[in-house]
């Protein structure tokens, strides 16, 4: 009966991975069409694009032409009218010299053959005129001379006006070829702001498919948050790191030459510019599920001064992660209660030196991680605090805040010489049922993770900033051991990991904040961190589940108890 049971179980496990593996699948082809539909869309539109230019382009040549010819029209037109103005001022000129020699009528005999060949044509007839002796008297006679004089200023005004036209004809032009030019940069900018639009929101898409498939594989969530700018930094050089324009998702971190290191490991990137409620109303969906019963750890992780201590504790006016995780909490279980109870606890320790201290306990003991006999970490005779509002939250964790090991450091003037975590214990117990869901948030300021050189540490310092550095080895062992399915992952090593173990191996939902600096003195740092975002961003944990606990036990000796599978809570 047993060995059929056993089959029976082995059957609907093979089943559930094949049907995951299906779901995979499915969701991969749907990737895979998604990316070919939006790559589609982009040629056609290029293609649009393209034919519309050269049909614009098409239609500014017509017009050029149109313009040469009138322009060549006036060009005819105003040499003729300036051989005609040539042959006027040749006759004004003339009665000038007529007039101002009174005694030149007497010696025109003498000259009459030399003037008796020029003739003048101010008539478009062509007609020769006669020699100038005669044609001058016959123009006094007639009274022409002043006509004339009003002809020759009047193609004067003519060529002029003819001059100022060309001008204003080729200003024209301009004026239309630079509008055109406007109106076709104009139009190519909006076509492809609302492509990129496009594009971005295709991604988004992808992103959630991904998600979704994530989702069924459990993996850990991994967030970028780039610190603003100080003063002193935005005076001397460009930021080093920097989100990528076109995938929220993506980072560069650059140099002074001019290489670049991109990272796509991220499922977010925070912007320089958002608030602190901003940034947790991105993780607060992952928090929620701490009161569904599921284990749940977020974790600051980056070199000394990139923010991390900001992001989780943040200052009393504007509180970080901690404290808003908490009075998420409270609010959530505050719109269920009626046939359920719900009991906060909480508990505040830190890893110094590989020695685990109570924060919330001012004796200074040093506490020990002993196995259950679930196979489960606990730590006994660490304080847990029960709490029921803002105010006792706050108290709290100021109490907890005071008694945290800093020193100042060349990296920081008040830096963190210890991983520090706080732990919330979520108890539901269905008053209907008496069936109790126990729920774990882990809430991890993680010390800095620069080189011991960094911060020019000696004495005590310098063996700080070595624990310190040997508990992030180990947990990048760790994370490298689980990214290969190692058999043996080295979670006992350093007490940080032991603490980590449920986060990184068991049915817990993990966030890791990743702290970047744009200071160019923490490239190398920054390097460090995104290579340690991408490899534990590719680390595949189980699927949560949800916590029973019957027996109620304390945050320092949780049972998983008896557990069921339940669907995970959708992400944004």
């Amino acid at each position: 009966m047993d060995s059929h049971v056993g089959e029976v179980d082995i059957f609907q496990q093979c089943k559930y991975i094949h049907e995951v593996e299906l779901v995979n699948m499915k969701l991969q082809m749907r990737i895979l069409e998604t990316h070919i539909e939006t790559k589609d869309r982009l040629l056609r539109n290029l293609e649009d694009i393209i034919d519309e230019q050269e049909s614009r382009i098409a239609n500014m040549e017509d017009f050029i032409q149109v313009l040469s010819l009138d322009f060549g029209t006036l060009s005819e037109e105003n040499l003729r009218l300036k051989s005609a103005l040539s042959q006027m001022q040749k006759v004004a000129r003339v009665n000038e010299i007529l007039e101002t020699d009174e005694d030149y009528e007497s010696d025109m005999t003498s000259n009459e053959d030399r003037f008796a060949l020029r003739s003048v044509s101010p008539q478009p007839t062509g007609d020769v005129i006669k020699p100038y002796p005669q044609m001058v008297q016959s123009m006094r006679e007639e009274g022409q001379w002043k006509k004339l004089q009003r002809c020759a200023e009047e193609l004067k005004n003519e060529k002029d006006e003819l001059r100022r036209l060309a001008v204003d004809t080729k200003d024209a032009f301009n004026v239309c070829m630079a509008e055109m030019n406007m109106l076709l940069t104009s139009k190519t900018t909006d076509f492809f702001r609302v492509l990129i639009e496009r594009y971005k929101a295709e991604m988004e898409k992808r992103k959630q498919l991904h998600n979704q498939l994530v989702e069924l594989n459990g993996n850990i969530r991994v967030f970028y948050r780039i610190r603003p700018q100080l003063a002193s930094e935005s005076d001397n050089q460009k930021p080093v790191v920097v989100i990528d324009e076109m995938d929220n998702g993506v980072v560069h971190v650059s140099n002074t030459s001019g290489s670049r290191k991109t990272s796509a490991g991220a499922d977010k990137v925070i912007p320089t510019d958002f608030s602190q409620e901003q940034i947790f109303n991105e993780v607060s969906p992952i928090i929620t599920s701490c009161i569904d019963g599921y284990n749940v750890c977020i974790f600051a992780y980056g070199h000394t001064g990139s923010g991390k201590t900001y992001t989780m504790d943040g200052p009393v006016e504007l509180p970080g992660i901690n404290q808003r995780a908490i009075m998420q909490l409270f609010e959530t279980a505050k719109e269920r209660t009626g046939d359920i109870k719900y009991d906060i606890k909480v508990a505040m320790m830190e890893i110094y030196n590989e020695k685990i201290r109570d924060l919330l306990n001012t004796s200074n003991t040093n506490l020990t991680i002993r196995q259950t006999e679930e196979g489960k970490g606990s730590i006994p005779g660490l304080e847990e605090v029960t709490v029921s509002s803002a105010q006792e939250v706050t108290e709290t964790l100021a109490r907890g805040r005071k008694n945290k090991a800093v020193a100042a450091t060349e990296a920081n003037i008040e830096s963190s010489r210890s991983h520090v975590i706080v732990r919330v214990l979520v108890s539901a117990t269905n008053l209907i049922t008496k069936v109790t869901t126990v729920g774990r948030l882990n809430l991890v300021d993680l010390a800095g993770s620069e080189r011991v050189s960094q911060t020019n540490a000696t004495g005590q310092l310098l063996k700080e900033a070595q624990a310190i550095n040997k508990s992030l080895s180990e947990l990048g062992n760790v994370v490298l051991a689980l990214r290969q399915n190692q058999k043996h992952i080295p979670f006992r090593n350093c007490q940080l990991t032991r603490i980590l173990e449920d986060s990184l191996n068991g049915d817990s939902k993990t966030l890791v904040i990743v702290h970047l600096s744009p200071d160019s003195k923490s490239l190398n740092e920054s390097i460090s961190s995104v290579n340690f975002a991408e490899k534990i961003g590719q680390v595949f944990t189980k699927s949560g589940t949800m916590k029973r606990d019957p027996a109620r036990r304390s945050m320092t000796g949780v049972s998983s108890g008896q557990r069921r599978e339940i669907p995970p809570s959708p992400r944004k």
